[in-house]
């Protein structure tokens, strides 16, 4: 029940906002005609309207809470500025995309639709599975920051589809490829190259896990190589076994503190593959001859997960396992 003060507030509100009665019908009419509450009686409209206005105006609270696209790209890039600087490129990369080429730019975060989101990849991502699906993965990141700030409820990209991605199998080197990178290693204007291919090729290691080693990585008394959070990919600390050649890191006596890896890497890698005969370079190619090599010896796929720092073994048996030509000999001899 309104009391008499009450009413007399609500009058006088009403007279402030020149709003009549006839207006007030008016809008209870049009609301009963769009919510099909017609046939109700005057509580349940009543309770019905006092519903929708409470929503508008929550829905309107969290509008003004939201930004817009391009500050929950900037902020969350600005979020992750600790990150590798490798790994800020490939994020600068997708996000400048996203700003320059789409149409979300001015758009609030929380009204962003998932047609909205599938457009866009669609739109400018659709170059290829992968590209695809990186940028999908980079606009999740975006929004779930957004959720953690504040300034969406929900994330968008979570009910688009992923096309699936069919990578073709890379056939691992054979004896004869391997002996020829081995022999340029050798040679005196590669021999700083040495200790990298050691790890690449007989630990399975990335090449840029292989750039952020340093020799205190390596542990003697053990023979394993430690690659921890500074220097893994995927931020998760691993050892791996030290194993026929690579047994050779043991007898360097370099400060702990260098770097196991030349600075002039990427030209001294390029250069050490073409005088080795490999003109095209399938990307990987060591680290699948390591991985093809070493199930072959060792018949054992949790520690060959574990030695290339994957997070399950469902990508090692549909990309980088191919047996058809290692031979057991073959994988003993290089292991031994």
């Amino acid at each position: 029940m309104l009391n008499n003060h009450t009413i007399q507030h609500h009058t006088e509100l009403l007279g402030q906002l020149a709003v009549s009665s006839l207006d007030i019908m008016r809008l209870f009419v049009e609301f009963a005609e769009e919510a099909a509450v017609t046939h109700a009686d005057k509580d349940s409209i009543i309770n019905a309207f006092r519903r929708v206005v409470r929503t508008g105006v929550s829905g309107v609270a969290d509008l003004d809470r939201s930004v817009s696209f391009e500050t929950a790209v900037r902020e969350s890039l600005q979020a992750r500025r600790n990150r590798r600087e490798s790994t800020l490129a490939d994020l600068r990369s997708y996000t400048s995309r996203m700003l320059r080429l789409g149409t979300l730019r001015e758009c609030l975060l929380r009204t962003i639709t998932p047609d909205q989101c599938l457009s866009l990849l669609r739109a400018h991502f659709n170059t290829s599975p992968h590209v695809f699906r990186k940028a999908k993965t980079v606009l999740h990141s975006i929004f779930t920051y957004g959720i953690r700030r504040g300034w969406c409820s929900s994330n968008p990209v979570d009910s688009l589809e992923t096309p699936p991605v069919y990578e073709e199998r890379i056939v691992p080197l054979s004896s004869k490829q391997i002996r020829a990178l081995m022999r340029e290693c050798r040679k005196e204007d590669m021999r700083e190259m040495l200790p990298s291919m050691l790890l690449l090729l007989w630990c399975g290691i990335r090449p840029g896990e292989v750039r952020r080693l340093k020799w205190g990585d390596i542990d003697k008394s053990e023979k394993v190589v430690y690659i921890d959070g500074r220097a893994s990919k995927t931020g998760g600390p691993r050892a791996v076994p030290l194993r026929g050649k690579a047994k050779l890191l043991l007898e360097h006596t370099n400060p702990s503190s260098l770097l196991i890896a030349p600075r002039n890497w990427v030209r001294l890698w390029k250069r050490l593959r073409l005088r080795a005969g490999f003109i095209n370079w399938q990307r990987d190619a060591l680290r699948h001859t390591f991985a093809s090599l070493h199930l072959k010896r060792f018949h054992n796929l949790p520690q060959l997960q574990e030695e290339m720092g994957h997070r399950d073994c469902s990508l090692l048996r549909t990309r980088y396992l191919n047996l058809r030509n290692v031979s057991a000999s073959t994988a003993r001899r290089f292991f031994e």
